[in-house]
């Protein structure tokens, strides 16, 4: 008969491991890359296995050649540096290497599935808002800036739309927090089905909401925008015995993508703008109201 301890390392050596990469950095932390045998591409362009679509990250930054051995290959004029040192050329990996790029903070880990998991899990609870499961204020403005990015190298459209509940600290001071918890997690699930699979919803902050749409057009969004206000009047929200309605204000800035000189912040500044204009206008509206005024901003 096996012994118990004996047992326990017979079960641990089953545990298949497999070589990855774990951003260890502020922009994308805890991002897990599993890597293929063969090579793998890091880089800011859509092709690269490793996406690190992150300030000072060339399309093509570096590969990793996985065989019996980790090498890394530097492929680019940025700098890129292993444990604190520049690197040049080619060079060899081992277990708990850290690999810098750009903003970039990698380290070399070898994961079995529990590892992934229990990762993934630690990178949810750092992008996810506790009680409505979206993207937090955090994910969020590291989105805007990459979307931006995104828009000015293909010259397509972006569009930012900022969201607040009407008179939610009265909705709290009536029917108290629980109700309000409430409202917010309910009013969160009618937004996503308003939302496409590349668009991001994310809850920026007490019962502020935004939304980043791409490759829409002014008119389009200003209907979205509409179709929003229209789900929160018309939806009934009943928990705990109470029922009641809630409006929403909204105001957007639609940006075309070829303007340079308008940077990711000043997109969030105007959208906000415009939503102090909803507030002001007597809520319950979009803001801007004319869909034709945002049109001319395309010529």
């Amino acid at each position: 008969m096996v012994d118990a301890k004996r047992y326990i390392q017979l079960k641990l050596a089953e545990k298949l491991t497999k070589p990855c990469l774990v951003i260890i950095s502020q922009d994308g932390l805890g991002e897990v890359f599993p890597l293929l045998s063969g090579g793998n591409t890091l880089g800011s362009g859509e092709e690269a296995n490793v996406h690190l679509p992150y300030r000072g990250i060339d399309p093509v930054h570096a590969t990793l050649h996985l065989d019996e051995t980790l090498t890394l290959e530097a492929n680019s004029a940025n700098l890129v540096l292993i444990d604190g040192q520049v690197v040049s050329g080619s060079r060899a990996l081992q277990v708990g290497n850290t690999i810098e790029l750009g903003v970039v903070t990698m380290k070399y880990r070898e994961f079995d599935e529990e590892d992934e998991t229990y990762h993934e899990a630690l990178r949810q609870l750092a992008i996810r808002d506790g009680l409505t499961n979206l993207f937090n204020a955090r994910y969020f403005r590291d989105a805007l800036v990459k979307e931006h990015d995104f828009c000015v190298r293909k010259q397509t459209s972006l569009a930012l739309l900022f969201m607040d509940i009407d008179h939610f600290k009265q909705i709290n001071d009536r029917f108290g927090h629980a109700f309000g918890d409430f409202v917010l997690k309910e009013l969160a699930r009618l937004l996503t089905t308003r939302l496409r699979g590349y668009d991001l919803l994310a809850r920026y902050g007490g019962e502020e909401f935004v939304f980043l749409v791409r490759e829409e057009s002014p008119e389009s969004v200003h209907e979205l925008a509409e179709r929003i206000c229209a789900d929160a009047r018309n939806h009934v929200f009943h928990f705990a015995g109470v029922r009641t309605r809630v409006t929403v204000s909204i105001g957007y800035e639609w940006w075309n993508g070829i303007d340079r000189d308008l940077t990711s912040e000043d997109l969030l500044r105007r959208a906000d703008d415009q939503l102090y204009r909803a507030k002001s206008n007597g809520r319950d509206r979009v803001e801007p109201n004319e869909v034709k005024a945002r049109a001319s901003s395309k010529n």
